[in-house]
């Protein structure tokens, strides 16, 4: 009896422990609330280190000696504007003057040039007025092309013939062809000569094309006796 009583005791001692921790364990966490944050008007100080301190103090310092420096160097960058400024204007007065003593020279120049004109037109109209009357007693031809020379009538077209075999493509146009007849030692010859010019250069240029083909050709004075070849 007395074995069931302990045992009865103690399992009502278990039930209440559990109930208590139960308990406990279910209780409501309380949450903290956060103090109200007081706003203060004064300033914030930040502590600094003597050698921080220091630092500034010599920062302040250089600047001190170093400000009256720039304030004369923006003196003189104002007075260097000022003067490039009045440099610009003295140029554009000095080449507007320059401008309009050039116009005014041109002007001269270019009257004096035109009465320069007219009188040199007057004298070359006054040379051709007398060029014109020289002209009817002078010949329109003045060289001809000398490319063969034979001592007989016979052989002139035979050179001719020759001449047209070998430079073929020169004579595809009509040439002027003329003979003059020279006397050397008692001994006859026939020189066969071709075209006419007023110009020692062609004559001379003509010539050499001739030459290209290996023909004799020599630039001679013009002989107004045609022949027929």
């Amino acid at each position: 009896m007395l074995t069931n009583n302990k045992k009865i005791t103690g399992l009502l001692l278990s039930l209440l422990i559990l109930l208590f921790g139960t308990a406990c364990s279910i209780t409501p966490e309380a949450k903290l609330v956060p103090a109200p944050e007081t706003q203060t008007n004064s300033p914030e100080y930040v502590p600094i280190t003597a050698l921080e301190l220091a630092q500034l103090k010599d920062a302040a310092l250089q600047w001190q000696q170093a400000r009256a420096g720039i304030e004369r160097i923006l003196k003189l960058e104002k007075e260097i504007t000022y003067l490039v400024n009045h440099i610009d204007i003295i140029n554009s007065k000095a080449i507007a003057q320059s401008n309009k003593a050039t116009n005014s020279s041109y002007s001269t120049r270019t009257i004096h040039n035109q009465q320069a004109a007219r009188s040199r037109s007057q004298s070359v109209n006054q040379y051709r007025n007398k060029k014109q009357t020289v002209k009817l007693n002078t010949p329109r031809h003045i060289f001809a092309l000398q490319v063969a020379s034979v001592d007989s009538e016979k052989d002139i077209a035979k050179a001719w013939k020759e001449l047209n075999t070998k430079a073929a493509p020169l004579f595809r146009k009509k040439i002027l062809t003329n003979v003059e007849t020279a006397k050397i030692n008692k001994q006859t010859f026939y020189r066969l000569k071709l075209g006419s010019y007023q110009n020692l250069k062609n004559a001379k240029a003509d010539c050499e094309v001739f030459k290209v083909y290996k023909l004799d050709c020599i630039v001679s004075n013009y002989t107004d006796k045609p022949i027929k070849l």
